[in-house]
């Protein structure tokens, strides 16, 4: 009956030391391995540095949010956003609603969507949507009715499919879709 495998735990400076030269002296690691992670270790300590570094930076420095140690002073960090941060938090207090205006609202006149409202940050300004020509409505709908049918199918017909629509039309497409579907 085999034995489970216990683990070694964590080695101490003198085991991990015996470790390396067994290794080496049974050819299962070379020095050149060994010195090749010694260097990393430089490179990934720069690294942290350098992030930690942007860090405090980003933080405001190291006044108040860490001890000498570098923990954090109280518990450990928190966690989330902190409060009051955030997009819907600047745009609450004006009770407007984020997304596309209702009908009620665009034929009421409502000028929140006119991109020079109070809540947007200074220096941005939204993009105003031009309105679009009955053509580009009619090849949208084509467009969604032709995607709403395709995916009907699987990977391998599709190919098919956009083929069709490219050479004779969406509309050929559709038509030969439908077709089968209703077989």
């Amino acid at each position: 009956m085999a034995r489970p495998r216990q683990s070694a735990g964590p080695l101490s400076p003198g085991q991990a030391s015996y470790v390396i030269e067994r290794l080496i002296r049974d050819r299962r690691i070379s020095s050149g391995e060994v010195s090749r992670y010694v260097s990393e270790m430089r490179n990934e300590i720069s690294e942290l540095e350098q992030q930690l570094a942007r860090l405090r930076a980003a933080h405001g420095g190291e006044s108040g949010g860490s001890s000498a140690s570098g923990a954090p002073a109280r518990g450990g960090a928190r966690r989330g956003r902190p409060p009051g941060s955030g997009k819907r938090a600047a745009a609450a207090p004006t009770g407007r609603r984020r997304g596309r205006p209702s009908k009620a609202a665009a034929a009421s006149g409502d000028q929140s969507s006119s991109g020079e409202s109070a809540a947007a940050p200074a220096g941005r300004r939204r993009r105003r949507q031009s309105a679009i020509t009955p053509e580009q409505l009619q090849s949208r709908q084509l467009q969604g009715r032709y995607l709403a049918l395709v995916r009907r199918f699987p990977a391998n017909k599709r190919a098919q499919y956009a083929r069709i629509a490219k050479e004779q039309g969406r509309e050929a497409a559709i038509k030969e879709m439908s077709g089968l579907l209703k077989k």
